[in-house]
Formats: C-alpha cells, sequence, structure tokens
C-alpha cells in the first residue's frame, strides 16, 4: 500500500512539473493570456477630474501627467471619453465605431479608420468651453428629455491603446446600478496583449 502511495506521488509531481515548464518560455517567464475580458463600472461622476483606465493593469490609475504618460489608455469623465493619442495625449490611441453588432462577433480588429483625439468646443454655462475628446467615442450614448438621461446606443468599438495594442469595448449603462446614480459608467471590454488585431475570445 505504502508503495503505490508513493509511486502515486512520484507521478503526480512529475506531471506538475511537466506543466509548469511547459507553461514558461525559455526565461522562465509564463506567457501571458491570449486576451483579457471583463465587465466593470467605473465612477467617472467628477464634473472636474478625469478617471484613467489602462487594459493591461484592467484597473484604473492615478496619472500625474496625462499628456505625456503611456500609462493610460482611456479616459472618462462623466460621458466625455478620451484615447491617449493626439490632443490628448502622446500614445497611439484611437477610436474606431464597428456598429450595432454583437459584442463577441468583433474577433478582430479593422486595420484602418481609426480617429485620434482632437479638441472640442461646447456651449456652457459662462461661455464656451474647450475639451481634448475622442470625438468617434463620444457618440457611445444619446440624450433624451428634461431632465436629460442619457441611453447607450449600444454601438461596439475598437480602440488602440497608448501602445499601439486592441481592445474592443462596449458601454452599458451611464448609470449606479443600484443608486440610479450618474456618470457611473458600465463597460465591457476584451484587450488582446499580444499586439495582433486577434480579437477572437
Amino acid at each position: 500500500m505504502k508503495k503505490s502511495f508513493s509511486v502515486f506521488i512520484f507521478y503526480l509531481t512529475v506531471a506538475s512539473l511537466f506543466f509548469l515548464l511547459g507553461s514558461c518560455d525559455d526565461n522562465g517567464v509564463t506567457d501571458p493570456p491570449s486576451g483579457i475580458g471583463n465587465e466593470l463600472i467605473i465612477d467617472a461622476s467628477s464634473k472636474t477630474e478625469w478617471v484613467y483606465f489602462s487594459f493591461s493593469k484592467g484597473d484604473t490609475l492615478t496619472v500625474d501627467d496625462p499628456g505625456s504618460s503611456l500609462e493610460w489608455d482611456l479616459g472618462l469623465k462623466r460621458y466625455r471619453l478620451k484615447t491617449n493619442s493626439g490632443t490628448s495625449g502622446s500614445g497611439q490611441g484611437s477610436a474606431v465605431n464597428i456598429g450595432k453588432v454583437d459584442f463577441d462577433s468583433v474577433i478582430e480588429a479593422p486595420e484602418n479608420g481609426y480617429t485620434a483625439d482632437d479638441s472640442l468646443t461646447y456651449q456652457a454655462h459662462g461661455g464656451s468651453k474647450t475639451i481634448s475628446t475622442n470625438q468617434v467615442l463620444n457618440g457611445w450614448a444619446i440624450m433624451q428629455g428634461m431632465p436629460p438621461t442619457f441611453i447607450p446606443t449600444d454601438s461596439i468599438y475598437v480602440v488602440k491603446t497608448a501602445n499601439g495594442k486592441y481592445a474592443r469595448l462596449w458601454f452599458k449603462s451611464y448609470y449606479h446600478p443600484t443608486e440610479s446614480t450618474s456618470g457611473y459608467i458600465t463597460l465591457q471590454y476584451f484587450y488582446q496583449p499580444d499586439g495582433s488585431r486577434n480579437l477572437n475570445e
């Protein structure tokens, strides 16, 4: 009985070793996942401060100098959105609207057609204001009624990150799920960390 148990432990140890070796490259670094997807709610309710999100980290982060930093990929303030590109940042970010299609059907990022950030001037209390934003992503919701209600268009977007990688995005809601407070953006995304245009989960 002891001998059989010892043989079992030996084979289990060998199998575990082969598994660990197979999951690492020659430098002993674990291979990255083929893609990263998630659904999360980002608190972008501040009327004065942008919130910055990184696809590679899968989380928001504090950015001291957004204009020169390559740490962030997406900026959110209320219903306004920006990418790390153009007038907003020094990265390779940009966005393209794929249209009202099934989220999972977008299995490859387009090669062309992306729009970088630019300045937008709009009328506000006290006169006109100018901000830097991505005008393609700003079409993610429409405003209806008074007081205004923001309703997602359910368009699917593909964005380039600050480092030129790809992610697909679906902005699903503008309101907190339990408190009905505005500025809480629910988004679903799939990020491809290997730099390819493959978005197939």
